[in-house]
């Protein structure tokens, strides 16, 4: 699904589902990095006295959601089930980036066994007067780019 192109894409086009009902309002999104463990490995025998990295296994940093907080509770009471140990707090999402027209997908990041481990908001300030911004870090299982 990505589209390869000769000038970057723009970041401020993207959408946020999550087992298929898109979330709306979203002024961030931090994709999870995606990370190859790894070992140093030297063969006794070997002449050299350098290491070689060796591939362990792959793992993915949590995926951040920011938003303007506009009363809804919905992430909150994800992040309840989570807490509470329900069997249906891990979900499948995909966060997709559109063109600057929006008239196609761009490339796609598919989320799997999404589970939120921290919501946050921001400090409220009676001196800023600015936005409420509600956030949630998501521990991802996988994570593949299309």
């Amino acid at each position: 699904m990505a589209v390869f192109r000769g000038l970057p894409y723009g970041n401020a086009r993207f959408r946020v589902e999550l087992d298929g009902i898109e979330l709306t309002g979203f002024l961030v999104v931090q994709l999870p990095d995606l990370i190859i463990e790894y070992a140093e490995y030297r063969e006794g025998s070997d002449p050299r006295l350098q290491s070689t990295p060796v591939a362990k296994r792959p793992r993915f940093g949590t995926l951040v959601l920011k938003r303007g907080y506009h009363g809804g509770l919905d992430l909150y009471q994800w992040w309840q089930q989570a807490a509470s140990g329900q069997v249906g707090a891990r979900r499948n999402g995909v966060i997709k980036l559109e063109t600057e027209d929006r008239s196609a997908v761009a490339a796609a990041w598919r989320i799997t066994g999404a589970l939120p481990v921290r919501y946050a908001f921001s400090p409220l300030d009676a001196q800023d007067g600015g936005t409420l911004v509600e956030m949630m870090e998501i521990a991802c299982q996988d994570v593949q780019l299309e």
